[in-house]
């Protein structure tokens, strides 16, 4: 049989593939992806298919190990192999000197030892390499020096959800087409290096769930095309670069549960390109929330809660209305409830909990028909509770510690509100 392609893709196919079939030494391209088949490689698949070019098995339920006579199929240009359930090491891919995409990713590849990424630096044969995925498997050991050479040409990389630990290897801005850097979920620990502020190509940076420390480099505002960034979870400390203002197609921006200080810097709540996230939770920001938040007019979620902000929340806080998340709580905020709130109709949940806010509540709040979580407890709120729209689901308000309150739904145990008047003089 002179077959040179073989595609099943995406038919939902089970069972295993006859081995016949892996004797078709003219097969260029052999697509099995998104079905059910099972069982393993075999062991001599790179020299029964020497001209394979595209091998895709992703998604599958294969076991075992990857056969290293894959590395015998020099002519392979795109390896997909993610989404199984293949263990062991990976091969020196050396001899792939051809190749364009690779990716083992969602496996149960590596073995928490500290060589386990030590095909990696086969990789460099691989000049024209443009994808590289080795997420979601067991992968411990340091980054190799080498991914420094590999393809000037790569563009993608992921690395997350590993057990990948060290440093960052200097060198990294030779990889000048990257697009996505993909490395949350390591160990990763030490600086971020300055000069990935180089990779100005870069749209996606997540380094979040790590162990980094040190400062933010304020190279990273050179990174003009970034469309989302992460840093969150990591041991960062020092303030937020106000160079990070230059990254002007910026949609999400998250650096919450980190060591950072000081104040919010303006040029970033300047970004009108904000629309997706803005998170800086659990750090120890502190001053007043800039008022240039009101430009942010797209967001989505804005998390500024546990900190130790300051002062009046601004009244061009109302101006961001498309905001359906709005997290404040834990921070020294003191003040009303700004008038400009009512303009925020799309709110599904508002936390302004745990700060110094007063003054009555905002009737307006009842009137929020999408409104599902409101928590305004423990602050220095006075006067009767709204009785309508959230405020009738018990479940689904909280208004615990603040003593001057009255009124509401019985569920609340607040005290019937009492009025003074006083006598008209005649």
């Amino acid at each position: 049989m002179n077959l040179t392609i073989w595609d099943l893709s995406t038919n939902g196919f089970s069972g295993t593939i006859p081995p016949s079939i892996f004797n078709l030494s003219l097969i260029v391209l052999f697509d099995v992806a998104y079905n059910q088949f099972e069982g393993s490689l075999p062991s001599e698949i790179g020299n029964t298919f020497p001209n394979i070019k595209f091998l895709f098995i992703s998604f599958n339920n294969f076991t075992g190990s990857i056969p290293i006579s894959i590395s015998n199929a020099s002519n392979i240009v795109r390896l997909q192999l993610g989404g199984n359930k293949l263990t062991g090491k990976v091969p020196s891919v050396g001899n792939l000197h051809k190749l364009e995409g690779f990716s083992v990713s969602k496996n149960y590849l590596g073995s928490g030892e500290d060589d386990d990424l030590s095909f990696l630096p086969s990789l460099t044969n691989a000049t024209d390499l443009v994808r590289l995925g080795i997420e979601e498997n067991n992968f411990a050991g340091r980054l190799p020096q080498q991914i420094c050479n590999f393809s000037r040409n790569l563009s993608k990389i992921y690395f997350n959800d590993n057990q990948i630990y060290g440093k960052i290897p200097s060198g990294i801005e030779n990889l000048i087409s990257l697009t996505i850097f993909q490395l949350s979920g390591n160990k990763l620990s030490g600086n971020i290096p300055s000069n990935i502020g180089k990779l100005r190509n870069l749209r996606i940076l997540y380094f979040f769930t790590n162990n980094f420390s040190g400062y933010i480099p304020s190279s990273l505002g050179n990174l003009t095309e970034l469309l989302q960034f992460s840093l969150r979870e990591n041991n960062l400390h020092g303030n937020i670069p106000s160079s990070l203002g230059k990254c002007q197609k910026l949609l999400a921006f998250e650096l919450s549960f980190n060591n950072i200080s000081g104040t919010i810097p303006p040029q970033l709540m300047s970004l009108s390109s904000l629309s997706i996230l803005v998170d800086l939770s659990y750090n120890h920001l502190n001053g007043d929330l800039p008022i240039e938040v009101g430009k942010l007019g797209s967001l989505g979620v804005l998390d500024v809660s546990n900190n130790m902000l300051s002062g009046k929340i601004p009244e061009s806080l109302g101006s961001c209305n498309s905001l359906e998340v709005l997290l404040m709580d834990g921070n020294f905020f003191q003040g009303p409830i700004p008038s400009s709130f009512e303009s925020l109709r799309g709110l599904r949940v508002l936390d302004l909990s745990r700060n110094n806010l007063s003054g009555k509540i905002a009737e307006f709040l009842q009137d929020f028909k999408l409104l599902a979580k409101l928590n305004l407890s423990y602050n220095d709120f006075e006067g009767e509770v709204p009785l309508n729209g959230v405020f009738k689901n018990a479940s689904a308000t909280w208004i615990k510690g603040n003593n001057k309150l009255c009124g509401g739904i019985p569920e609340f145990q607040l005290p019937i509100c009492t009025f003074d008047h006083k006598s008209r003089r005649e």
